[in-house]
């Protein structure tokens, strides 16, 4: 009994056909390297080198049959486009692949709706799998059958490999070293397989439940996983505290800002760290409380909203210290950072979205709190786009101006305030009481703004803004871009140079309606020594080398197991319901952390020239 390849990311080396011997060897040297693949089926299974066995009427076979439950998912083994599907008396319903360096994989007896009867073929490839459709290795594009000859016999995928001269080869060397890795024991339920890298090593992961994993810190060992919620799907679930000591094996250890301290809210963002002034020395880990029904007339409610700041010294063993309200008919924070000035002062930067219209221009969308003494916030000053920008600078009256992220410099004397559809603000905050407008970079005519995320690296003074949309038809029914990144020199606070932009493939809707499931937008980025890590939605995490902004180069990906959402809000654009959606990303200690909001806590790390350390838990 052999297991699915689990270890998809850094897929295969080139190997030396003196690793095989008898006619695995004489295979191996016909192609004269082992040829890099993912296993083609993504759950337990069985098979044996039968390449070249006899069949009826003098044929050979030309395959590996590859037997494993009916319904298993069958793999692309490679990154290519999908040339052909069709049906034949022998091999059944079968998919052809043609890959980027002229080889080429069959996958044959696919599926079968009433298995046990000679009814030929039934059921249907995956979602958004059709003649032209591009997959990349590890991505689900049918299910194991008895389609065609293979009534009567057990489910199985015959599985065959073609030279670019359209010559056979015997898959079995390439399957044994596809087979070669091995995953965390964390990692080995089926339902934990299918996922996609490259240059990428999976490391370890957890599904905490409840659903819609978003927001997420990392400190002394302990990742601090947020929920995300609205109105008509809150799970409500707090911040999750997992310790992630051995990364192959996170262990929830418990939570902070559940339902029985703040019932009915979402607690998406989270920060966390440490924080060193007068009056407090140690970790703190500060939670944005919003409402998940952000109605008038629950806005009407006592129910608290705002930021909940907890003492995190024993993890474990959280202690609330003090609430900031963020204000009657607010519906309550969304996003928070933290600083610790020269002078001293501690300074939390908060977003509180519609503010300024939830209560009619007398409180702003950003809110500058002190916690210095984190038991005693103070909020020591607000700001709006609509208040406080110079006149002409405002962006066009009937767009949506509120404030979504803010990015705190290390020094707290500066932030970056993303605008929906106005862009990017940067204040300057030497004097916290009196924010300053220091410049603005708005988004282009006509386009459809949702400034989301933003990045920024002082020392190159590299600014990314994330744009996030998560609807590709208009309520007109036209077509429109998923959001994607746009890159800037802001080295000049006072001018700041457009330099480039950057998408993912999936993100491009020029051929018309998506090719798969999911949601294929940017949302969060962090930067790294001009290496980016920004999280994509159904796109898992992007890595991408930003040495020459103006030409970003992707050269990593992750994309977790396609995950059915468990709160049913997502519905995949109507194109199927299971799919990843990546929210938060962070870099630390060599090693990725993200969120996916179906699926939990995802460890990975870089498998490029940066170096990681070792893995301290067993594999």
């Amino acid at each position: 009994m052999r297991g699915p390849a689990l270890r998809i990311a850094s897929v295969i080396t080139v190997l030396s056909a003196a690793l095989f011997t008898g006619a695995a060897q004489v295979a191996a040297a016909e192609t004269g390297t082992v040829y890099p693949l993912v296993f083609p089926v993504g759950g337990a299974n069985s098979w044996t080198d039968t390449y070249g066995a006899p069949r009826s009427e003098g044929r050979t076979h030309q395959g590996i049959d590859i037997f494993a439950a009916k319904g298993t998912p069958v793999l692309a083994a490679a990154d290519g486009r999908v040339s052909r599907i069709a049906e034949g008396n022998r091999a059944g319903r079968f998919i052809v692949i043609s890959h980027d360096d002229g080889w080429s994989t069959y996958y044959l007896h696919l599926d079968n709706d009433t298995p046990g009867t000679d009814d030929g073929l039934g059921g249907a490839p995956a979602p958004g799998i059709q003649v032209g459709t591009r997959v990349a290795a590890g991505d689900v594009i049918d299910f194991v059958g008895d389609s065609g000859n293979a009534e009567g016999t057990s489910p199985h995928l015959h599985f065959e490999l073609h030279r670019p001269d359209g010559r056979p080869v015997n898959p079995t060397p390439h399957l044994n070293a596809a087979e070669s890795g091995s995953a965390p024991e964390s990692l080995s339920g089926p339902d934990r397989v299918l996922y996609r890298a490259a240059g990428v090593e999976l490391v370890g992961s957890l599904d905490p439940g409840g659903g819609f994993a978003a927001g997420l810190a990392v400190h002394n060992d302990i990742a601090y996983v947020g929920t995300w919620g609205r109105h008509d799907a809150c799970p409500n679930s707090g911040v999750r505290v997992i310790d992630v000591s051995d990364p192959t094996e996170p262990v929830a250890i418990g939570v902070i800002a559940g339902s029985d301290e703040y019932p009915g809210t979402s607690t998406d963002g989270v920060w966390a760290g440490r924080v060193e002034t007068d009056s407090f020395v140690g970790a703190l880990a500060v939670v944005s409380v919003r409402l998940c029904d952000t109605s008038e007339r629950n806005r009407k409610t006592d129910a608290f909203r705002g930021l909940a700041i907890y003492d995190v010294n024993e993890p474990a063993a959280p202690r609330l210290l003090s609430e900031y309200h963020s204000g009657a008919q607010t519906q309550g924070a969304n996003d928070v950072s933290l600083a610790v000035r020269p002078d001293g002062r501690a300074v939390l930067s908060a977003t509180v979205m519609q503010s300024y219209l939830h209560t009619g221009g007398r409180a702003g969308d950003w809110r500058l709190v002190d916690v210095s003494d984190p038991e005693h916030p103070r909020q020591v000053a607000e700001w709006d786009y609509r208040s406080y920008l110079p006149a002409g600078d405002r962006a066009r009256s009937n767009r949506e101006l509120h404030v979504h992220t803010s990015l705190l410099s290390a020094s707290g004397e500066r932030v970056w305030l993303g605008v929906w559809d106005a862009g990017l603000i940067q204040l300057d905050l030497r004097n916290p009481e009196a924010p300053k407008f220091i410049s603005s970079v708005p988004v282009g005519e006509g386009h459809g703004g949702n400034a989301h995320g933003v990045a920024f690296d002082p020392a190159s003074g590299l600014l990314i803004r994330n744009d996030e949309n998560l609807e590709w038809l208009t309520e007109d029914g036209e077509i429109q871009p998923w959001g994607g990144q746009t890159f800037y020199d802001a080295s000049d606070p006072a001018d700041v140079e457009l330099i480039g932009s950057f998408t993912t493939a999936n993100t491009d809707l020029t051929a018309g309606v998506p090719a798969a499931p999911g949601y294929f937008t940017a949302h969060e980025a962090v930067l790294v020594n001009n290496i980016e890590y920004v999280s994509w939605y159904s796109d898992g995490i992007r890595i991408v080398d930003l040495s020459d902004a103006g030409a970003p180069t992707e050269i990593g990906h992750f994309v977790p197991p396609p995950t059915p959402d468990p709160q049913a809000h997502f519905l995949g654009q109507g194109r199927g319901s299971s799919f990843a959606m990546v929210w938060g990303v962070v870099v630390t200690n060599g090693y990725i952390y993200l969120t996916d909001m179906h699926s939990g806590l995802w460890i990975v790390r870089h498998a490029g020239p940066e170096s990681a350390p070792p893995l301290t838990g067993r594999r």
